[in-house]
């Protein structure tokens, strides 16, 4: 046998044993990808089933959604030959029950959503607000109003001013916003507004200009300058508006022995406390020769502090039929003294026509709640619910019932003060979601707004939006996109 015969195994043996090698390494390897794109599948495909809606926050389920998601791609992009990776990209497997691209186009951009909306009370009333962008009842645009004060009480102008409205409801953005500016005496605001105001803008603005300097107590020579530029029936009416409850909140706490300093007048407190107005003599000055909605006011305030026959002289002189105003003014007055046998026996025995009878009804829930009597309340709720929330409108009619005990329970003071807790909001008797937001942003300027445990705004998301199925695509693809990837760390 020659030398290179001898030779040839001696030099094959090493090449063998290197080839046996790399064929068990490149096996361990595929056994290794293997088993990693099944636990990434496996991990996210728990993250989607495990962590779900209503039992967790919205942002701790984007958390684990995202990272499932994050897991998915992993998968396609290091180990698309696996049998897990051709499975996911022929799309034959889910994260829990979703198909892979609805998961990624559409639920994650909504859950991006509604991990917005329960972040905190203003973004949970934008978020109710918008479940029906094509919506323009009364219903929604009192929401609306509600979130745009919040907003500038939290002084976010810029966030009011351009929020989107259509054209023919600026005027009340606007008024929302100045009223808020002049309450509080923001000048630089109410400048900005009367500058780039329309004439028929400010025809809306001037008004609460004079309401607003009226109950702050300004000198009444500044208020006499506003009048003379703009001497209006509106702005006077206004004016005297501010006057009536400036000095009926004064004269009330005064009754009631309660420190100026404790009473708060539209969300602020009681501003130069030694200006006073003799409210009969400025509505006689406006108006000499009389005046139906100056009358009704001056009739609604002698109502509310307790003197009902002068409030039925007054009426009747102006030749008011509608009393409406004057019952609930009296019905407030006799909450606020306690005289509650008195606020019971009052509808039955006032014979008020049914319209009438409806609304003190239901203004006699809130005030049970306030004064926290809550059974009696509960009770006055049911009842109320059981006679009127019947037929088409019945639902609306129950969800505002619902909004007016809730008022009633966050306005109560001392031991009867409402902690929020977790299903707080939730669990309130109201369905409709604009009614809600109404509720949250009430709820937000009150001066009671203690909260107990986690935030309550996941469970009001869930409640009127809860699910992912049938969701539209989002507006942008670039939304789409960043809420489908999980952010770099």
């Amino acid at each position: 046998m020659s030398f290179r015969t001898r030779l040839l195994p001696v030099l094959l043996l090493p090449v063998c044993v290197w080839l046996a090698a790399c064929s068990a390494s490149k096996s361990a390897r595929q056994a290794a990808d293997t088993a990693e794109a099944d636990r990434l599948y496996q991990r996210a495909n728990d993250y989607v089933s495990r962590v779900t809606e209503g039992d967790y926050s919205y942002a701790y389920m984007q958390f684990y959604w995202k990272r499932a998601q994050a897991n998915v791609d992993r998968v396609v992009r290091d180990y698309p030959d696996t049998a897990v990776g051709r499975k996911l990209k022929a799309d034959e497997l889910k994260l829990g029950p979703f198909e892979l691209n609805y998961f990624r186009d559409r639920v994650l951009p909504w859950l991006e959503v509604k991990r917005l909306g329960a972040f905190d009370a203003v973004n949970c009333a934008i978020y109710l607000y918008n479940l029906d962008e094509n919506r323009w009842d009364p219903t929604r645009l009192g929401a609306f109003a509600r979130i745009i004060e919040v907003l500038s009480r939290q002084q976010r102008w810029s966030e009011a001013l351009i929020f989107p409205i259509l054209t023919q409801y600026r005027p009340l953005l606007l008024a929302n916003i100045f009223r808020i500016a002049a309450r509080f005496n923001q000048t630089k605001v109410v400048n900005q507004l009367l500058t780039n105001s329309t004439p028929a803008e400010k025809a809306v603005l001037y008004p609460i200009q004079g309401e607003e300097m009226a109950i702050r107590g300004v000198p009444r020579t500044d208020i006499a300058a506003l009048l003379d530029e703009h001497p209006t029936d509106d702005v006077k009416l206004a004016v005297l508006s501010g006057m009536v409850e400036r000095e009926l909140t004064i004269q009330r706490a005064a009754a009631l022995r309660v420190p100026l300093k404790d009473v708060f007048l539209q969300g602020g407190a009681v501003e130069n406390p030694e200006v006073r107005d003799d409210v009969d003599a400025v509505a006689q000055e406006f108006f000499p020769a009389g005046n139906a909605a100056a009358s009704r006011k001056l009739a609604e305030y002698r109502a509310a502090l307790g003197d009902l026959p002068a409030a039925r002289r007054i009426a009747a002189a102006a030749g008011l039929t509608d009393l409406t105003g004057v019952h609930l003014a009296y019905l407030d007055y006799l909450a606020a003294f306690e005289k509650f046998d008195e606020l019971a026996a009052y509808v039955p025995a006032a014979h008020l026509d049914a319209a009438a009878e409806q609304q003190c009804r239901l203004k006699i829930i809130g005030l049970l709640a306030r004064a926290g009597r809550i059974p009696a309340s509960q009770r006055a709720l049911q009842d109320y619910v059981k006679t009127y929330a019947v037929g088409a409108a019945g639902q609306a009619v129950a969800d505002t019932a619902g909004l007016e005990w809730f008022r009633g329970r966050i306005q109560a003071t001392d031991e009867n003060q409402l902690t929020v807790r977790v299903n707080t909001f939730a669990d309130l008797p109201i369905k409709d979601p604009c009614i809600m937001a109404q509720a949250i942003m009430e709820w937000s300027l009150s001066p009671n707004r203690s909260v107990r445990g986690a935030s309550p705004w996941d469970a009001v998301v869930y409640k009127f939006g809860g699910g992912f199925v049938n969701l539209p695509p989002p507006k942008s693809r670039d939304v789409q996109r960043a809420a489908a990837e999980l952010p770099p760390y």
